[in-house]
């Protein structure tokens, strides 16, 4: 071939007939190997070119070199075809699918994808993040796997390199999405953060055993608390953490948490030792045990198990509010058929309950009654003669307490309705019959231990839909008006003498405007002649987005009440129930708000009410502020409730949450936190209050140090406290990856896998 002085346009060499290498049968046993993908041609651009295109090529001078996914820049590149080699010195920039590397020379097998970057440095894009790092020298050994000598990597960006990795050797397997590291150290600021002397880790999202980062935290109740996790990935459907942790004040924990999945069933078993607390001077544990299965496709299942060694254990050992304030735990087992007679659908629900009450000896609470067991079941059948809708739930439940009354209940609620549907209306006429049977054990004087009670009832709810086009601040929308009506009839029965098993007066809401019953639970049906009437307006956009909503709603009784839930309670005697009215909606882009009001016309009062409002203009911006009231003397309410995520400069953004009530005069949850955000590593702290018990409170700082495609080291509990405290809470790094051994964070649940 010729000197030839001017670039060359795509020249084509067609140098894809190499030949294969010589099959080997696979071993016994084995599957078939995948043949090789066959290669594609072979295009060398260059200011000149010379030699033989069918044995070795040597192109000069702003060198382009393709194939396939494999491009080559440099300013000498010497080719051979026989033996597949590429010699390439003088700005080497060499990229594979998304990777990119640079260096002065480079050695490459274009057959096996084997060779030598010496100098290097490299850039690799990810599906969550951009790694980038240098090496003295790296070497490709294979498709998508390569080593790095002596080298570097982070995600921060060019000369803003805040934390990186060191590593006198670095194997990737990009295929298998797994990493080894020889010899390594984690530095951040130059100082070196954690000495890795051999670690193999996940690139991604998958699971694999190993240890995660260490957590710290300190709190009033437990004082500093450092733990490191292990986790043990079992098989791809099962996985172990174990958490040994030291506490300052308490002493030596251990925390496991043990997850399964399967075809038909998950759960999830948790347990928590304390050995010897310090200050109590004895041994503390908890254990819960989640686990749901479909064990027929009509049979489901699920068990939920939840103990702890003392009543105070959330409150001296759990920072979440949620757990802290606990003051009942469930421990229930349950099943549940369906089946079908003919076109009818049939179902059978079996229930064990027992709890566990943690008393706080300052606010006392009667402990609830078990059911062991209570069994319920039921059928239903729509369009009977076209016109009819038939429902016929029932439930026999024992109902067992170590002090109170005790015994069985067995009830019927079976309802006949006429539902008469059209897009402007709708009316449906409603019958039904409230049963229960007693069978008693520890009964008060004066109370059977037989006891039946019966009472019919029958309703009528009916409503318009009327809408119209209008205009909202210029936009087009469609305005609604939706009057309803609802009336109910209910005679009156003395049920005096029935016990109260699991009832309750229902809470006056919205929805109780439009139910037959006032009571919640099976003990108790009330006497009625009533009727709601409502009306909710409605300014929608196009699409149906709901910008506005206002509601009112009243009761007009037309009889005084005579059924309570126990023959001391206060009855009622007006001619009107409170007036409920709420307005809320999404008025602006940015702003939400809703309010809710209870207003008493004979007293002139508010008797309840809340009011909340947002404003989140963007992401990682957010400001909550809610006021509730109740003037109910059984439970009073005056709480405020304040919470946000703010930018307040580049990189740092204020969190806080301020939960007060005026009634206690005394906060119940603060929280005061900062995040920063430096493009390549987040730090999050906060310190919390919060009421723990009636006169105990509990104060923790903690703090999380975040590297975008690393991992974290810090308490896990931080994110989990903002996200609750603050809703609309949001993190300044989604998109943060996984490299560090073997993912320093918690793997995934197995749904968000599989």
């Amino acid at each position: 071939m010729q000197h030839r002085p001017a670039r060359l346009a795509a020249l084509l060499l067609l140098l894809c007939c190499a030949l294969p290498a010589p099959a080997q049968a696979p071993a016994p046993g084995a599957k078939p190997a995948k043949p090789p993908k066959e290669k594609g041609p072979t295009t060398i651009e260059a200011d000149s070119l010379e030699g033989i295109s069918d044995l070795e090529v040597t192109a000069r001078g702003r060198v382009e070199f393709k194939r396939d996914d494999l491009t080559i820049y440099s300013q000498f590149l010497r080719y051979n075809q026989e033996f597949g080699r590429v010699e390439a010195h003088g700005g080497v920039r060499l990229t594979r699918g998304l990777d990119r590397f640079f260096g002065p020379d480079l050695r490459y097998d274009t057959r096996d994808d084997t060779g030598v970057f010496e100098g290097v440095n490299y850039i690799l894009t990810g599906e969550l993040s951009e790694m980038r790092g240098k090496a003295d020298r790296l070497e490709f050994l294979g498709k998508d796997r390569f080593r790095l000598v002596n080298g570097t990597f982070t995600t921060c960006r060019p000369s803003h390199e805040d934390w990186r990795f060191k590593a006198r050797e670095f194997d990737m397997d990009q295929n298998k999405e797994v990493a080894t590291v020889r010899g390594a150290r984690f530095e951040f600021f130059d100082t070196t953060l954690m000495a890795l002397p051999y670690a193999s880790f996940s690139l991604d999202k998958q699971r694999k055993s190993g240890f995660l980062a260490p957590y710290y935290s300190h709190n009033t109740r437990r004082g500093l608390e450092v733990g490191i996790p292990y986790y043990w990935n079992i098989a791809p459907e099962q996985d172990l953490t174990v958490t040994p942790s030291v506490m300052s004040k308490r002493g030596e924990e251990v925390k496991t948490d043990y997850r399964y999945l399967g075809a038909t069933y998950k759960g999830e078993l948790r347990y928590e030792l304390l050995p010897h607390d310090k200050i109590l001077d004895t041994s503390r544990s908890a254990i819960t045990f989640e686990h749901q299965q479909q064990i027929t496709p009509q049979l489901f299942g699920r068990l939920n198990i939840n103990a702890v060694s003392d009543p105070r254990y959330f409150v001296d050992l759990s920072s979440q509010v949620r757990q802290v304030s606990q003051g009942i735990l469930p421990r229930e087992g349950y099943l549940q058929y369906n089946g079908t007679v003919g076109t009818t659908g049939y179902y059978v629900q079996t229930l064990v309950q027992h709890y566990q009450t943690l008393q706080d000896p300052l606010a006392p609470i009667t402990p609830p009654y078990d059911r062991l067991p209570q069994v319920d079941f039921g059928t239903s059948r729509a369009d009977i003669a076209g016109l009819f809708d038939l429902t016929l739930p029932g439930q026999w439940v024992r109902f067992s307490h170590p002090t109170l009354v005790e015994g069985t209940r067995v009830s019927l609620n079976p309802t006949l309705s006429t539902p008469l549907l059209a897009p402007s209306y709708f009316v449906t006429p409603k019958i039904g019959l409230h049963y229960a049977s007693y069978g008693l054990q520890r009964t008060l004087a004066g109370q059977p231990d037989r006891q039946t009670e019966a009472v019919p009832w029958g309703s009528l709810d009916a409503g318009l839909v009327f809408d119209r086009s209008a205009s909202w601040f210029g936009r087009s929308v469609t305005q609604t008006l939706e009057p309803r009506l609802f009336y109910v009839y209910a005679p009156y029965h003395n049920q005096d003498l029935i016990p109260v098993f699991d009832t309750g007066l229902a809470d006056f809401n919205y929805a109780q405007l439009f139910t037959e019953n006032r009571f919640a639970g099976g003990d108790r049906f009330g006497d009625a002649s009533q009727l709601t009437m409502a009306a909710t307006t409605r300014v929608l956009t196009p699409n149906g987005t709901e910008l506005l909503r206002a509601t009112l709603g009243q009761i007009y009784y037309f009889a005084d009440e005579r059924v309570g839930l126990t023959p001391t309670s206060t009855l009622r005697t007006r001619n009107q129930s409170d007036i409920l009215a709420s307005v809320g909606g999404h008025v602006a882009q940015s702003w939400t708000f809703d309010t809710t009001v209870q207003y008493n016309p004979e007293a002139a009062t508010v008797q309840r009410g809340g009011a909340s409002l947002r404003y989140a203009p963007e992401i990682a911006k957010v400001v909550n502020a809610s006021y509730r009231y109740n003037r109910d003397p059984t439970l009073p309410l005056r709480q405020v409730d304040i919470s946000g995520q703010w930018p307040v400069k580049p990189g740092w953004y204020a969190i806080g949450r301020y939960n007060y009530s005026f009634l206690d005069k005394r906060l119940l949850e603060g929280l005061a936190g900062v995040e920063y955000n430096a493009g390549c590593w987040v730090f999050r702290a906060a310190f919390q209050r919060l009421q723990a018990a009636t006169q105990t409170a509990s104060t923790g700082i903690f703090f999380q140090l975040e590297f975008n495609g690393v991992g974290s080291l810090g308490s896990d509990e931080i994110l989990t406290m903002l996200k609750r405290s603050v809703p609309g809470y949001a993190v300044t790094n989604p998109t943060q990856g996984n490299l560090v051994p073997p993912s320093l964070q918690r793997p995934l649940p197995f749904e968000q896998i599989f």
